[in-house]
């Protein structure tokens, strides 16, 4: 068989060639032509990789991973049509992100002397980054509202509460107004009943108080850029982006804006890559009855040892493992170079390669 593997997760490809004929590649640049010409069967990538019919048609591909959580990438309805499976990642890199979120809190509080006992954080969409999120923000002594309406809805319809009882749910522009923190964890959907496209407008963003935190971790169409940067003289947030509208063509005024911003790298701790890569093989195991090889992704994943609980007692002691783990203000730093990039083209591949060239970063959580 023939597999071709994102060269950005880890251990995958190795895993796999004892199983078959692997091709790495890099993701954006991945073509049909190449899928059809290897007569490639198994397709594993990323998020820079758009899997689509402009990609598959006509190709021998009957199987596609993608080791990430998000899956907008992915035209799920044409794989559906040509009866390709697919598998995902999901929830992966889901404490990767919500570390991301904290580390954002505690440097705002920091470094504008704010309690954070006194403060609200409202999250916009309650699946495994939010949950993770909540429990802590919880543990940080933070008020937490919720809003939801998917998961709302579909607990109803089983008669379960699917919300613990230290957070509060309540409707969007009530969060969005009652809010001092304000982070969305939202997939991007256009076509649902309740579609997140462009969910952040001028009308949404204006309900939120001036000075308050705006975390954006989600997808970068999720909040209209725009309207973002329209309101920022009346509003000083304290914005924290990691993904970006029209990626890798992102817009540097509002990077000029942020305290703190990213190349869309928020999941990309290296165990968030590590479960990502166990996932794909263990789909990969179940579809063909064929075992890869476990052993290297396993003696690494070994080797994370999160802190307990207890530690969010000391809020500066978690402050400083987090940034010390994950880098983030280097990280930022680094990112605002890209002001200095002239040509949009030079500033597009200066935006993949941080992500491609992104250091290994443990978890601290």
């Amino acid at each position: 068989m023939v597999i071709f593997v994102d060269e950005q997760i880890p251990f995958l490809a190795e895993s796999l060639a004892s199983v078959g004929e692997v091709h790495t590649f890099n993701g954006r640049s991945l073509t049909r032509k190449h899928l059809s010409e290897s007569n490639c069967e198994f397709l594993f990538v990323r998020s820079t990789t758009k899997v689509n019919q402009n990609l598959l048609d006509g190709t021998k591909v009957i199987f596609v991973g993608t080791a990430t959580s998000g899956i907008d990438h992915i035209d799920t309805d044409y794989l559906k049509s040509k009866n390709i499976h697919f598998v995902e990642a999901k929830g992966s890199n889901a404490n990767s992100v919500a570390e991301y979120v904290v580390f954002s809190i505690l440097h705002w509080s920091k470094i504008k002397q704010i309690e954070l006992k006194s403060q609200t954080i409202g999250i916009i969409g309650f699946g495994n980054i939010g949950k993770l999120v909540a429990k802590y923000s919880s543990l940080l002594g933070l008020k937490i509202l919720i809003n939801d309406p998917p998961l709302l809805e579909e607990s109803y319809k089983k008669n379960i509460n699917p919300f613990p009882n230290y957070v509060k749910y309540c409707e969007l522009d009530d969060l969005l107004g009652n809010s001092t923190i304000v982070t969305n964890h939202t997939p991007l959907t256009m076509t649902d009943k309740y579609p997140t496209y462009r969910l952040l407008d001028e009308e949404k963003l204006q309900l939120i108080e001036p000075y308050s935190l705006f975390i954006h971790t989600s997808r970068g169409s999720v909040v209209v850029e725009k309207d973002l940067l329209d309101l920022q003289p009346e509003k000083k947030f304290s914005l924290v982006i990691d993904v970006w509208e029209n990626e890798p063509n992102i817009n540097t005024e509002l990077v000029k804006e942020c305290m703190i911003c990213t190349p869309h790298v928020a999941g990309y701790s290296y165990d968030g890559k590590l479960r990502g890569t166990l996932k794909m093989l263990s789909e990969f195991e179940k579809f063909t009855n064929i075992k890869p090889n476990y052993s290297l992704i396993e003696k690494e994943l070994s080797n994370y040892q999160p802190l307990s609980s207890e530690y969010f007692n000391n809020p500066d002691y978690i402050y400083e493992k987090l940034q010390q783990n994950r880098c983030l203000l280097e990280d930022t730093e680094q990112f605002k170079t890209i002001f200095s990039i002239s040509n949009p083209t030079e500033r597009a591949k200066f935006f993949d390669s941080l992500r491609k060239n992104y250091p290994k970063r443990r978890e601290t959580l």
